[in-house]
């Protein structure tokens, strides 16, 4: 039988939807139907640049979400945590209900690897940020509203009560958290002496207090990422005052950034009034109609602003209810086990010497991080599960490890072996009897990525030695069998690094194999750094790169080092790139020549920056298939600002740019399908090297005249090319030359694309 109780909830809610619906009516009504469809036809095409700075926002949001995990986010995919973010806000949608299940989804589905005091607390945190950011932004709009509108002494009155009790709310949530109060289990402790529910909370008591104590952890032992996930929450509310900005320029409203923060302070006070009506209908228009009017913009203007943000939402909601189709698929494929290519399934241990050196040649920095630090994070990349440092004593370990955890950057799973006066063989026997192979690593020079993935991968009986000129360049990779063999071999006496190379490249169990020596450098004076410098700014450069990114790399490098000195990840720089591309769009929006060269000029900014995030990851050892996957992500909202920004600005000079605009919407959008498809298809799970397989296989088939045309030209569409033909036209004042033939370029890619994911070789069958 039915409960009446919630019988009448549904019909309650029934009924605020209803009345919801019949107010956005009488709005539209009130407002007039064509002065929406005018100002809804003004934004035009610029709701795409609405739409993706939207989502420029969610991967933000997602972002900071995992911050929240610390040292457990590498087990749960960004994607999954994306996917999980979208259906969760589109659960929002309909309300308080709403938003208690998306949660509750979030929980549930980030992963069964992860403890559930860790999903729930990552949850809270997120939330409580989000929440925490949005009572800055309402205190902010609503201090704008004091500062623009003349408002009436008790209405002032009333909006300065509300700030103080704000940030009174803030200020205490700030000492309980200072003070560790048990905000959590102490009202557990009071609620498990009632009856049956205080059996149900005692039952999880524990859960609560573990929760309660990751929570407070956050923010007393995880600094770094309290701080992360409080500024990129906090960007993503300056993503919506953005939005707000963007929409009413597009409508031909020109208002300053104030009005544009008061709107959406105020509207975030509604959003809370609304939250008990299902899909907040008809308020949340309400409530921008009547904040348009009070900073002077008109009731029509702040309707259409809700219309358009409201379309927004439902383009991404939309897109979240197909993430939760989707989702229980990828949980199933997800538990199936790891990946065959995954390097952490081998038993791997990498062993670097230290031993015999001067402290200080160790610590030697090249590319802002001491040598030693590069060969731990080399091996760690290289895919060793486990990674030991000899060192001689104590006083070196401690001068050593205090030294390299002032970058940030040493792992905390590095262990540390104290070698003394003593051999070197002892210890090397011991450790290679808890690994299936071992690599060993000299820690006096610097090595190129490839040798460490060369020996780490190598598969044979002997042990490998590479060498130069019949120089030991310092990398070993062997079985463990294999090094108790050599072990026990060892010359009494052996104690220093020079001498167990020799002793190693002496014995007929080790092949030795020539590599150039660009590909390392031994780090002895202040002479030997520098070539390492150098060395190392060859090794940035990728074997791809064209004339105009080499030349954006004589930039990029000297600025990525100086970013890699600052806590700053690759996918930081990514995002604050796409943040420059969005920028450089929105002037081409604004249309005339001087704003289409400042476009045009941010474009350039953009290009050159986009080579930051690869060499931060690379002078890191940070690269990964996602940090690949979301600078591609970067590259195609680059063009989709772009160019909607460029139509937008060029549709004053005629229609007939609405369809070329459609006609290079069409062949941008199908062609980063194809090759993002194709891509898949041919790198798999390494992404970064798409390219170079592409030349590769299409230079083989020189008489096919559709890859001999894409080989030639593919240049001219990358991302280092392109925007260096839109400030050429800018500069002449014919960037609607650029904008025509991109429309005639993209709908020339896709096709090539399309052949090419037919005709060459996946790699999975590839040699």
């Amino acid at each position: 039988m039915r409960d009446p109780a919630q019988g009448s909830k549904l019909w309650g809610r029934l009924a605020a939807t209803l009345l919801g619906v019949l107010l956005l009516v009488h709005l539209i009504r009130r407002a007039g139907p064509a002065k929406l469809l005018e100002g809804v036809a003004a934004v035009g095409w610029g709701l795409v640049l609405v739409i993706a700075l939207a989502g420029v926002s969610h991967v933000v949001r997602t972002w900071a979400w995992c911050l929240t995990l610390r040292d457990e986010k590498h087990r749960a995919s960004f994607g999954r945590m994306l996917a999980l973010r979208l259906t969760s806000e589109a659960a929002a949608q309909i309300g308080v209900f709403g938003q208690v299940f998306g949660d509750t989804w979030r929980i549930a589905k980030l992963g069964a690897d992860l403890p559930m005091a860790s999903r729930v607390s990552s949850v809270a945190l997120d939330r409580a940020l989000y929440t925490l950011c949005s009572a800055l932004v309402t205190i902010a709009g609503i201090g704008s509203v004091l500062l623009l509108l003349p408002l009436a002494h008790k209405t002032a009155l009333y909006a300065d009560i509300f700030v103080v009790v704000l940030l009174g709310i803030i200020a205490l949530s700030v000492v309980a958290v200072r003070k560790r109060w048990a905000v959590l289990s102490g009202p557990a402790r009071a609620l498990g002496r009632l009856g049956f529910a205080g059996r149900w909370v005692e039952s999880r008591r524990s859960t609560i207090l573990s929760v309660e104590t990751k929570l407070l952890d956050f923010f007393h032992h995880g600094r770094g990422a309290f701080w992360g996930s409080f500024a990129l929450n906090l960007a993503a509310h300056v993503a919506a005052i953005l939005e707000v900005y963007l929409i009413l320029r597009l409508m031909g409203q020109h208002t300053g950034v104030f009005a544009a923060l008061a709107i959406e302070g105020l509207t975030k006070l509604v959003n809370v009034i609304g939250i008990f009506n299902p899909g907040n209908i008809g308020t949340y228009e309400g409530g921008n109609m009547l904040f348009a009017k009070m900073v002077g913009i008109g009731g029509a203007a702040g309707l259409t602003l809700g219309l358009i943000r409201r379309i927004r939402a439902l383009f991404w909601g939309a897109v979240g209810v197909v993430c939760f189709v989707m989702l229980p698929k990828a949980t199933r494929r997800d538990n199936a086990g790891l990946d065959d290519s995954d390097p952490a399934g081998d038993n791997q241990t990498a062993i670097i010497l230290a031993q015999g050196l001067p402290v200080g040649s160790v610590l030697a920095r090249v590319g802002e991080l001491p040598i030693l630090l590069r060969a731990i994070l080399g091996a760690q990349k290289a895919g060793a599960s486990r990674i030991v440092v000899i060192v001689d004593d104590g006083a070196s370990q401690f001068r050593i490890q205090e030294e390299l955890g002032r970058t940030g950057r040493l792992p905390e799973s590095v262990e540390w072996r104290q070698s003394g006066a003593g051999e070197i063989a002892p210890i090397l026997q011991d450790l290679a009897g808890y690994a299936l192979r071992v690599v060993l690593i000299a820690a006096d020079r610097t090595y190129h990525p490839s040798l460490h993935r060369r020996v780490a991968e190598w598969m044979g009986d002997s042990a490998l030695a590479l060498v130069t000129d019949r120089q030991p360049v310092g990398i070993y990779g062997m079985t463990a069998a294999r090094m108790v063999e050599l072990a026990n071999q060892c010359p009494p006496g052996t104690r220093t690094i020079e001498a167990s190379q020799e002793w190693f490249t002496s014995s007929d169990a080790v092949v030795c194999v020539p590599v150039p020596g660009s590909q390392w450098q031994h780090v002895l004076t202040s002479e030997d750094r520098l070539a390492a410098e150098q060395k190392l700014d060859q090794w940035l450069v990728k074997p791809t790169d064209g004339v105009f990114a080499r030349m954006n790399r004589k930039v990029s490098i000297p600025i990525s080092r100086q970013v890699i000195k600052y806590p700053i990840t690759p996918n930081m720089v990514s995002l604050f790139t796409l943040g420059v591309s969005f920028l450089a769009g929105v002037f081409f929006a604004f249309g005339g020549r001087a704003n289409m060269l400042a476009g045009a000029v941010l474009s350039v900014l953009a290009s050159i920056l986009d080579g930051c995030d690869g060499e931060v990851a690379r002078l890191t050892f940070q690269e990964s298939a996602f940090g690949c996957w979301l600078e591609t992500i970067c590259d195609y909202l680059y063009y989709v600002f772009v160019f909607a920004g460029m139509m937008i600005g060029l549709l004053a000079r005629g229609p007939v740019y609405r369809a070329w605009g459609t006609l290079l919407f069409f062949g941008a959008l199908t062609s980063f399908l194809t090759i993002a498809l194709q891509r898949r298809r041919l790198a798999g799970s390494r992404p970064e090297q798409y390219l170079r397989i592409w030349q590769g296989q299409a230079s083989k088939r020189r008489s096919n005249p559709l890859l001999y045309l894409g080989r030639h030209t593919e240049f001219l569409i990358r991302r280092c090319c392109m925007p260096y033909l839109f400030l050429a036209f800018a500069v002449f004042g014919a960037t609607y030359l650029a904008f025509i033939g991109a429309a005639v370029t993209a709908n020339i890619v896709w096709p090539i694309a399309l052949y090419s994911y037919f005709t060459l070789e996946p790699v999975r069958t590839r040699l």
